[in-house]
């Protein structure tokens, strides 16, 4: 299993794979082009299962580069094919060291991780068991549910 920064040419098959996990939403294709070119705000990482993406990570910064920036865990899927593999988990892992790496290259500091997820969504838990997070505040009737919002702020030791 490959984690690497996704390039060009992952853009068809991030697409596919954003449409099966997120049905509902539209234009996939558009979406996943416009995040693409909003490097080096945004960074999709892809992990590789027999040679292909099997499922992409969307890291974001949320407020803007400063000192101290907060890391947007902005969307995530992996495709119906390849769930229960501990695919997320490993995404989540290896994709937030690189973001970090991202963020420090260019002299800046990730000091908090910020992400939402559906309330009631297996996600939750995993969010909390890999990046730390706590429930901050929930956002009543936020799409087809209730939204949660997952917050950590960095400690010195977590650079």
């Amino acid at each position: 299993m490959d984690i690497r920064e996704a390039n060009q040419s992952d853009i068809p098959r991030i697409s596919d794979i954003y449409q099966a996990c997120f049905p509902r939403e539209r234009d996939h294709r558009v979406w996943v082009e416009a995040t693409f070119n909003a490097a080096p705000r945004c960074i999709y990482y892809v992990i590789e299962q027999d040679g292909a993406p099997a499922g992409y990570i969307l890291w974001c910064v949320k407020n803007g580069f400063r000192k101290n920036t907060i890391a947007e865990l902005e969307q995530i899927g992996v495709h119906p094919d390849h769930t229960r593999k501990g695919l997320a988990r490993k995404l989540i892992d290896t994709s937030f060291a690189k973001f970090k790496k991202h963020i420090s290259d260019r002299g800046y500091a990730v000091g908090a991780i910020f992400v939402t997820t559906s309330e009631g969504h297996f996600a939750e838990d995993l969010y909390i068991s890999t990046l730390e997070v706590s429930r901050s505040a929930v956002i009543s009737d936020y799409g087809n549910g209730n939204e949660v919002i997952l917050y950590r702020k960095m400690l010195p030791r977590d650079e």
